[in-house]
C-alpha cells in the first residue's frame, strides 16, 4: 500500500498518529474556551474571573440602562450647547482625564475645573470653538439604549446637573453680560444647578 499524498501546505504527513495529535490538541483548546461556561451557575456571583479562563463580563454582565458621565459643556453667545474635547480639562488621554474629572468633581472642584478650562479654551483659539463663550463642567446622565440606536441628544440625554461655570476670558458669557468683573460673571453663580432635559 502506497502513502497518501500530502495534503498542499501540510507540514507533517497524515498518518493516523498526526491526526490523533491534532484531535487531542483540538479537544484541548476547545475545552480551555469552553470551561468557563462552569462559572455561570448559581453562584456565579462568588466565582472569582480569571484570563484565561474567563466568562469575559466586560461583555456578558448586564449593563445598567444609563451612564453617568462627567464632562465638558461650551455654551455659545447664543444659548447653544456642546461638548467639549477632553484636553481642555486635563492632560492624557481621555479615558484618564475622565476619571480625574469625575474625582475632582466629586471633590467638589468643578468651578475651579471649569474656569481652568475656559482659561485653556481662550488660549488655544480653535477655529470650532471660537463662538464658545461659556464653559460648563456638568454630570450627565445619559441613556444607553437610545444613544445605542443613534436617537438624537435630547433622547439619550436625560439630566445634567452643571457642577461647575466659567466664562471664556475675552469673550463674555452666554447671557449677554459680558465678563466684566463685579457684574455678575458666570464664575459667580451657583454650582450644582439641574438642568431641564
Amino acid at each position: 500500500m502506497s502513502p497518501r499524498p500530502r495534503p498542499l501546505g501540510a507540514s507533517l504527513p497524515d498518518t493516523p498518529a498526526t491526526r490523533t495529535i491534532a484531535g487531542v490538541l483540538t479537544a484541548a483548546l476547545l475545552g480551555s474556551i469552553l470551561a468557563p461556561a462552569r462559572k455561570l451557575g448559581p453562584d456565579q456571583g462568588r466565582v472569582r474571573d480569571s484570563f484565561p479562563f474567563s466568562h469575559y463580563p466586560m461583555f456578558s454582565a448586564r449593563r445598567k440602562d444609563h451612564y453617568w458621565v462627567t464632562h465638558l459643556l461650551g455654551i455659545t453667545a447664543d444659548g447653544q450647547q456642546r461638548p467639549l474635547h477632553y484636553s481642555y480639562a486635563g492632560t492624557g488621554g481621555l479615558n484618564a482625564v475622565r476619571r480625574q474629572l469625575r474625582r475632582r468633581v466629586n471633590d467638589g472642584e468643578g468651578k475651579r475645573l471649569a474656569r481652568r478650562a475656559a482659561r485653556r479654551l481662550a488660549s488655544r483659539e480653535h477655529a470650532e470653538d471660537r463662538d464658545i463663550v461659556e464653559v460648563h463642567v456638568v454630570k450627565g446622565r445619559y441613556l444607553i439604549e437610545p444613544f445605542m440606536r443613534g436617537a438624537g441628544e435630547e433622547e439619550f440625554t436625560s439630566r445634567l446637573r452643571v457642577k461647575g461655570r466659567a466664562a471664556v476670558p475675552g469673550r463674555g458669557d452666554a447671557s449677554g453680560r459680558g465678563d466684566v468683573p463685579g457684574r455678575g460673571d458666570a464664575s459667580s453663580r451657583s454650582a450644582d444647578e439641574e438642568v431641564a432635559r
